[in-house]
């Protein structure tokens, strides 16, 4: 399928629709038995429960290192960047000499899709609507994937997966993180229990500074893996990497950065392919709105009917933008590791699951308009599974694929009151098990399971493993003999901050998030 198919209308009628605690877990590799039909149809096993955590109480042995430098690519980032790979390269080679047979090779391509849910999927994979989802799940593994708990908000969740640790120990603690004036910052520094009791001088989203824990990327890029990184959740301000970052920010109104120096990307000189690629939501046609709701004379388009469509064409912009960005990246690069995150089944749930629900949209919506919109949803999904068939078409037979989300999504609330504990997870390729069915599986475990991917040591001061039930029983075996290390963190010489960053587009981000119920 080509981009312009991805722009133009789907041709399908879309049918209606349908504790992982913070502490870590300490599971074996071994999961449960399959079920007989387990990955031919229908919706995967429940989610297993009760096992003990492995490295005790929650926040216990908090790793001592600081966060990443902070806002410019300066020399001593540089400096900093060369001796972590160094660092890197040795660990490394100690991990490879740890091997007791030979380390499987790959490259791996990691899709993220917020907000994923099963009572959507099961209904479109049994309708035949979505193949490439279906592809997956017959010729590798799918199931669900608890989230943490808490339901908490996606970028905390998000860094726990590119992780594979709590969020006390990644650093990424709310969408929003206090920025404190001098006084204040002295006081904290001197009491760190009291960042909240000090009277905080404003707020900023989260930013690259504040991560205490190594990203997959980093960790990888650090072992001399080529990599690549599209639309994350807080990666702005892009620092460097062993390849390409194009941080979550590309998204946002291009007139507030400045012409040079954005850090939006890494390197800068990515962000003019960025702004050649960028939809912008007012030029996204009618004819490709006409994917997700019922056509209609355009010569007689209503303010109302404007209005309701206003949110659908900035989500779809963005999305439209990060798969166009990331596919030009991974077809022209071929990293050994790349990953790209999709936010746009989560902001469609968030502004249109509950509008037939008294209250759930201002004015009440008409039955005719109810009826424009009622494919809209499930419409959404057909349009990412089109989106995740051009990476699956571009993917060799090398190259193990993991699609995943956060959270699942059930309606009825605000925020992440409208968030469910199980999100889903697909895998395929050669070292997935073919027609696995995935149980017990958490957002804690796909740092591990991707490493495990790159024959590569679950560390000691993670809180994932190895997915059961997803990866092949050879590699399983091979993992099981490996030596684990102690940790893939290294020495980092204190940030200037460990506060966020302030960005020309804050304002933005705040009326995005307000409207989808996150903040007030």
């Amino acid at each position: 399928m080509t981009s312009t198919e991805l722009d133009g209308p789907s041709r399908h009628e879309v049918g209606s629709g349908f504790r992982v605690p913070l502490a870590a877990r300490r599971r074996g590799l071994g999961g449960r038995a399959a079920p007989a039909n387990a990955g031919t149809r229908g919706l995967p096993s429940g989610v297993s429960r009760g096992q003990e955590p492995r490295n005790g109480r929650l926040g216990s042995a908090i790793p001592n290192f600081r966060p990443h430098p902070g806002a410019t690519v300066t020399n001593t980032t540089r400096i900093r960047f060369i001796a972590s790979l160094a660092f890197g390269l040795l660990v490394g080679a100690a991990a490879w000499n740890c091997a007791r047979a030979e380390k499987p090779k790959s490259r791996v391509l990691l899709v993220g899709v917020d907000a994923g849910e099963w009572d959507v999927l099961g209904p479109l994979l049994n309708e035949g609507k979505i193949p490439n989802f279906a592809r997956m799940r017959d010729q590798g593994s799918a199931g669900k994937l608890r989230s943490l708990e808490p339901l908490t908000k996606s970028p905390i969740i998000w860094a726990s997966i590119a992780t594979g640790k709590v969020p006390q120990k990644h650093g990424i603690l709310d969408f929003f993180m206090k920025q404190l004036g001098r006084e204040n910052a002295r006081a904290n520094a001197a009491n760190p229990g009291a960042r909240t009791a000090k009277a905080a001088e404003g707020e900023a989203p989260a930013t690259s500074n504040l991560w205490r824990a190594r990203p997959i990327w980093d960790i990888l890029g650090g072992l001399g893996k080529t990599v690549g990184v599209v639309g994350w959740w807080t990666t702005w301000p892009a620092l460097p990497v062993n390849g390409a970052l194009v941080t979550d920010y590309i998204q946002y109104d291009t007139g507030s950065w400045p012409s040079k120096n954005s850090r939006r990307t890494y390197p800068d000189s990515l962000d003019a392919t960025v702004e050649r690629l960028r939809v912008k939501p007012e030029n996204v046609s009618w004819a490709e709105l006409f994917q997700f709701v019922t056509p209609i004379d355009t010569t007689h388009v209503t303010p109302r009917q404007e209005q309701l469509i206003h949110d659908l064409r900035w989500i779809y912009a963005a999305d439209r933008t990060f798969c166009r960005v990331a596919l030009e990246l991974y077809r022209n690069k071929r990293p050994d590791f790349f990953t790209v995150y999709f936010r746009g089944v989560d902001e469609i749930s968030h502004t249109y699951w509950d509008i037939d629900l008294p209250g759930g949209y201002a004015p009440p919506l008409t039955d005719a308009e109810l009826a424009w919109l009622k494919r809209l949803i499930p419409s959404y999904y057909i349009f990412t599974d089109r989106m995740l068939g051009e990476f699956l078409k571009e993917a060799g037979k090398d190259t193990d694929v993991i699609v995943c989300s956060d959270h699942g999504f059930q309606g009825g609330g605000r925020g992440v009151m409208a968030h469910k504990l199980d999100g889903m997870i697909f895998m395929m390729g050669p070292h997935v098990e073919k027609g696995g069915s995935i149980s017990g599986a958490t957002v804690l475990d796909v740092t591990p399971t991707i490493l495990a991917m790159f024959g590569l040591p679950t560390a000691r001061d993670m809180d994932g493993r190895p997915i059961p039930g997803g990866l092949e029983a050879s590699l399983v075996k091979r993992m099981e003999q490996e030596t684990r290390l102690p940790t893939y963190e290294t020495a980092r010489a204190p940030g200037k901050s460990e506060e966020p960053l302030r960005s020309p587009v804050d304002q933005e981000l705040r009326e995005r998030l307000r409207s989808l119920g996150y903040i007030q």
